[in-house]
C-alpha cells in the first residue's frame, strides 16, 4: 500500500523571522537534518566522545588512526594490559594507551613492524578492518564476502563484508543491484565514524551502549528539545489532534524530517500512518491532525493479542530459529490474502481473518518483535505491485521473511509454504525488488544452520528437524539432481524406505516436472515397492536460480 506523504501549511510566513533555531544536535556544527545526527548524539551522549572543540564535533573532518584507535578503545572498553607493543612512534603519544590497549586486542596492525604512524589518516577500510576483528574476537559470525563496485583490498574483504551485512553505516555505503560501493580507501570522516560505531555497539557484546543497557534493562536515549518531545509524545500515542509549543520559530522548518526520522525509527507506527496536517500561527503553537488505519484501541489490542499468541506458540527451550518459524506458521495459519484489498491492518488480519500484505508484514513484526527476534518491514515491489514484508535478524544474521508470498491465493487451510522463509538479498531478487536502505542479506539460512550445528550453538536433530519441518532438507545439495537418473536415485531412495513425501530440486533445463517425473518414475519402482498413488507440486526454486522444486507425495498400498 502505498502511505502518504507529509502535507504542511502556515498560517504565518516563517520568512518573517530572523532568529538563529535551536538544533536537536548536541554539537552546534551538526545540522538537526544531517542523517548522522543521532549516531555523534549517541557517542557524545555515551562519552565516547566530546567533539573537537566546546559544541563542536567536526563531523567532515578526516580521522587519523590514533584518533579512531581511542574511539574504539572507550566505545568498547578496551583497556592496557601493560603487555608490550612494537611500536616505537606511540611511546611519548598522547593516544598511547588506547593504542596499547587495541593492540593487545588483537585488532590493530602496525604501517611497520615498528611503527603505527598515529597522525596518518584512517582508511574506511582500516577502521572496518579494525572494528569487525573486534566484532569476530567476541562470538559475531562472519557472513559471506559481498559483491563491490570499488573492491576493498583483499584483506579487508571479509571486514567491509561484515560491516555491510550488519548494517553498520549510514548514507555512506551505497547498493546497486547485488553491488556495494564502500569508498574503501578513502579517508573516514568524524561522522561516517560516528554511524560505524554507534552501530556496532548495539551489537558487539561488552561495549559502551550495551553495558548501560544491561545495567539499567534499557537503552538510554540522548535528551530530545522538548517540542520533539512533546510531537513524539504525541505520536507514539497515535493521537489525532493536539497542539505543541515550539520554543522557537525556526524549528517549524524542521517538524517534516524530525516525523519522518521518527516513523522510519518505529516500523509498527510507520505502516499504520495514514497522514498529517499542521498549521502553524506564527508565534508559538503549531495545531496537528493526523490519521491512523489503526486507532490506538486496536493497536492495542493488537499488541495483547500478541503476547497471548506468542505464549501459546513459544514453548521453553525454543531457539530463535524455532521461534520464528512457529511465528511464521501461526501468521500464515490464521490470515487469508484480502483481495478485495480493503484490510490493511494487523488488527484487521486478527479480527476478520483477512487482510493484505501490509497487514501481514504487521502481524508478523508484531510476533516477532514479542518474542524478542529483530526484524523490520521493508517496502518495495512484487508482482507488479507495492508490496512489504519483513527482514529478521537470527543469530546475527539478517534474512528476507515474506509471510503473504508464503500463503497464495487461493487460501487453502492447513497449508504451509517455505518458499520465502529466510532468504538472502540475491534470492530475494528473484521476483521482488526495493530501493530503501536496509541491513544486507548475505548468510544462506541452510548453510547458516550447518554452521550452527557446527559450533555447538544447535543440536544436529533440532537443526535437520527445521530442515525436515520446512521442506528444506530437499534444499540441500545431496537432494539437488542435475540428471534424469539423479533425480531417478531420489525417487527410488525415498519410496524404499516409504516415505509419504520427497522433496527435491531439479534442473530446469531438463524439462518440464510432467516430463521429468515420467522418465525418472519408472514402472519398476513402483511396482517393487507397492505404490498406489503418486501426485506432485512443483515450482522454480526460491534458492537456486535455473532449479526447480518438486514436492512428491506418495500413498502405498496394504
Amino acid at each position: 500500500m502505498k502511505k502518504l506523504g507529509l502535507i504542511a501549511s502556515m498560517v504565518s510566513l516563517i520568512s518573517l523571522w530572523n532568529v538563529t533555531g535551536a538544533s536537536a544536535s548536541s554539537f552546534a556544527d551538526v545540522s538537526s537534518s544531517s542523517p548522522y545526527i543521532s549516531y555523534i548524539n549517541d557517542l557524545g551522549r555515551l562519552g565516547v566522545t566530546d567533539g573537537v572543540a566546546p559544541e563542536q564535533f567536526g563531523p567532515s573532518k578526516t580521522l587519523t588512526r590514533a584518533q579512531f584507535a581511542k574511539f574504539v578503545a572507550v566505545a568498547f572498553q578496551l583497556k592496557d594490559d601493560g603487555s608490550s607493543v612494537p611500536f616505537q612512534d606511540i611511546q611519548s603519544h598522547w593516544a598511547a594507551p588506547y593504542v596499547r590497549a587495541a593492540y593487545q586486542a588483537g585488532i590493530i596492525e602496525g604501517t611497520s613492524a615498528s611503527t603505527f604512524t598515529p597522525e596518518q589518516p584512517v582508511k574506511r577500510e582500516e577502521a572496518a578492518t579494525m572494528i569487525w576483528r573486534l566484532a569476530q574476537s567476541r562470538g559475531i559470525a562472519a557472513p559471506a564476502a559481498l559483491k563491490f563496485q570499488d573492491s576493498p583490498d583483499a584483506w579487508a574483504v571479509p571486514a567491509v563484508s561484515g560491516v555491510l551485512s550488519k548494517g553498520w553505516y549510514a548514507i555512506d555505503a551505497r547498493k546497486s543491484g547485488e553491488s556495494w560501493s564502500y569508498r574503501p580507501r578513502d579517508n573516514m570522516t568524524r561522522q561516517e565514524m560516528a554511524a560505524l560505531l554507534a552501530q556496532s555497539m548495539k551489537d558487539v557484546p561488552d561495549s559502551t551502549w550495551t553495558s548501560i543497557a544491561s545495567d539499567t534493562g534499557t537503552t538510554q536515549e540522548a535528551a530530545l528539545p522538548s517540542w520533539q518531545q512533546s510531537l513524539k509524545d504525541h505520536l507514539l500515542n497515535q493521537e489525532t489532534d493536539f497542539q505543541i509549543t515550539l520554543d522557537d520559530p525556526n524549528e517549524f522548518q524542521q517538524i517534516k524530517s524530525y516525523v519522518n526520522a521518527l516513523l522510519a525509527d518505529n516500523d509498527y507506527l510507520h505502516y499504520i500512518y495514514n497522514g498529517l496536517n499542521y498549521e502553524y500561527d506564527g508565534v508559538a503553537t503549531v495545531t496537528f491532525k493526523l490519521s491512523y488505519l489503526e486507532s490506538k484501541v486496536q493497536t492495542d489490542y493488537v499488541s495483547e493479542q500478541a503476547k497471548t499468541i506468542v505464549a501459546s506458540i513459544i514453548h521453553a527451550g525454543m531457539n530463535d530459529f524455532e521461534k520464528e518459524k512457529a511465528v511464521h506458521d501461526y501468521v500464515i495459519s490464521h490470515l487469508a490474502y484480502d483481495q478485495s484489498l480493503v484490510e490493511h491492518t494487523a488488527y484487521g488480519g486478527l479480527t476478520k481473518g483477512t487482510t493484505v500484505c501490509q497487514g501481514y508484514a504487521l502481524l508478523t513484526y508484531r510476533l516477532l518483535t514479542e518474542a524478542g527476534i529483530p526484524n523490520k518491514i521493508v517496502e518495495g515491489h512484487a508482482g507488479g505491485q507495492l508490496h512489504t514484508w519483513n527482514l529478521v535478524k537470527l543469530d546475527g544474521n539478517w534474512y528476507h521473511l515474506d509471510t503473504t508470498w508464503d500463503d497464495p491465493v487461493p487460501d487453502v487451510k492447513g497449508r504451509l509454504m517455505y518458499h520465502y522463509f529466510n532468504l538472502t538479498d540475491a534470492q530475494m531478487k528473484h521476483d521482488h525488488t526495493w530501493t530503501g536502505t536496509y541491513p544486507a542479506a548475505s548468510q544462506d539460512f541452510i548453510q547458516a544452520l550447518g554452521q550452527e550445528v557446527q559450533s555447538g550453538a544447535m543440536d544436529a536433530a533440532a537443526s535437520q528437524a527445521l530442515l525436515s519441518s520446512t521442506g528444506l532438507s530437499g534444499e540441500t545439495a545431496e537432494n539437488t539432481a542435475d540428471s534424469i537418473s539423479a533425480v531417478q536415485a531420489l525417487l527410488q531412495g525415498g519410496i524404499s524406505a516409504r516415505q509419504s513425501q520427497i522433496t527435491f530440486r531439479y534442473k530446469s533445463s531438463l524439462g518440464s516436472a510432467q516430463s521429468v517425473m515420467k522418465a525418472a518414475l519408472t514402472n519398476g519402482i513402483v511396482m517393487n515397492n507397492n505404490v498406489g498413488r503418486v501426485t506432485y507440486e512443483f515450482g522454480a526454486d526460491t534458492r537456486l536460480t535455473g532449479y526447480t522444486t518438486l514436492t512428491v507425495n506418495v500413498t502405498y498400498g496394504s
